[in-house]
């Protein structure tokens, strides 16, 4: 998904009639996905904080970019979240937390 919606904002930046090439609209086509690949492969300690910084990235680039790509990145926000919770989740258990249950 972020990958996609990477692709979106690059096209939109050198397309026909491209967006101005801004500080959210460069993040929106460089950051999302590399921070999804190292959500996905990075090692525990790393990847929860990958998705976390994935998530605050794709937050602050949508809200910047609402008017023209911004809202290509909500599909991503949410993989990234549900994947940043499992990944919370899985480091609880883990540690022993919902070994009674």
């Amino acid at each position: 998904m972020s990958g996609a919606a990477q692709l979106i904002s690059i096209s939109a930046l050198v397309g026909a009639d491209p967006i101005p090439a801004t500080w959210s609209s460069l993040l929106l086509a460089v950051a999302p996905a590399p921070l999804a690949a190292a959500a996905a492969f990075a090692p525990a300690p790393v990847n929860l904080s990958a998705a976390a910084a994935g998530i605050a990235v794709l937050a602050v680039g949508i809200v910047a970019q609402i008017t023209h790509t911004g809202l290509f990145f909500l599909p991503a926000v949410v993989v990234l979240a549900v994947a940043a919770v499992k990944l919370w989740r899985e480091r609880g258990l883990s540690a022993g937390e919902g070994a009674g249950r």
